[in-house]
């Protein structure tokens, strides 16, 4: 065997930044973005389409919550506190903060994105599988339109930190949409829900049901306005689960007028949507016929 040669060390110093950069490999081109565009399109469009029907009055749960609207804000809220955390440690991920980043952080960051996003589905299962993509204020639009936006977002993001690769900023980018939208989801239910007045409307001086009431025109705007999406009224034929149960609840005249013109605990007010008179002969309708 002959005598060992010694690598120089000048060839020792070449090798290893060869190596080096044999395992850096070049960043996508921005050309590439057009993957995760085509991800939040098409699932965004996917939850609109599964969402284009007229709401159901089956299958909705509560779990330990008052109602199905107040599960749905109570899980918004939660993925919302999640995605602020989340904010919080992409910031330390990317050294924007002034602490040294610990191990933990990356799984903690990508657990407490899972748990937002679990947290997620009961919300999505009620709204688009039961309540149906809905337009009847702009309030209404807007929420829907943001509900489609956060899967869609949440794929395109997905689908940026599969491939890999991609220029720097596309990432925060992504993430920063995501949260902006989820944000976006919760104002326009969760804000709103939890600043109506739920304060019952002061009574009507008197909760008889006047002459000039039409009980049968009534019963024809409980089923146009959509009141049995939402309440369950054996004398109308609905069965909804949302609201109320008004045969359990049987309410006097005032007290249905007054909910129908205020709204509150989640529910609109339909001032702006009914006359003077409909509003009159609906809470007519359902204080004489809500009860066994």
């Amino acid at each position: 065997m002959g005598p060992q040669v010694a690598c120089p060390p000048l060839l020792r110093f070449d090798n290893a930044v060869a190596e080096l950069t044999a395992v850096a490999p070049e960043p996508r081109s921005y050309r590439w973005v057009a993957a995760p565009l085509l991800a939040f399109a098409v699932f965004s469009l996917t939850a609109g389409l599964l969402a284009a029907h007229d709401p159901r009055s089956k299958g909705y749960f509560r779990l330990f919550f008052s109602d199905p609207l107040h599960l749905k804000a109570g899980f918004a809220t939660a993925a919302v506190v999640l995605a602020c955390f989340q904010l919080f440690t992409a910031a330390w991920i990317f050294r924007k903060l002034p602490w040294e980043k610990p191990a933990w952080v990356n799984p903690v960051h990508r657990w407490s994105g899972r748990l937002a996003f679990a947290f997620t589905l009961p919300v999505a299962y009620h709204c688009i599988f039961k309540l149906g993509f809905r337009s009847p204020s702009t309030r209404v639009l807007a929420h829907s339109l943001f509900g489609c936006a956060v899967y869609g977002s949440f794929a395109a993001k997905v689908t940026i930190v599969r491939m890999h690769r991609f220029p720097r900023p596309v990432l925060p980018i992504a993430g920063g949409l995501l949260f902006a939208v989820l944000i976006g989801v919760w104002y326009t239910s969760a804000v709103w829900l939890y600043s109506q007045n739920t304060a019952a409307a002061a009574p009507a001086k008197s909760s008889t049901i006047p002459a000039a009431a039409n009980v049968v025109a009534g019963e024809k705007v409980f089923k146009t306005a959509g009141c049995g999406s939402c309440h369950t009224l054996e004398a109308a034929g609905a069965d909804g689960q949302i609201g109320p149960n008004l045969d359990s609840a049987r309410p006097d005249f005032a007290t249905a007028r007054a909910k129908v013109e205020a709204g509150g605990g989640g529910m609109p007010s339909f001032t702006g949507q009914l006359s003077a008179d409909q509003i009159r002969d609906v809470a007519a309708f359902v204080a004489k016929e809500a009860g066994p």
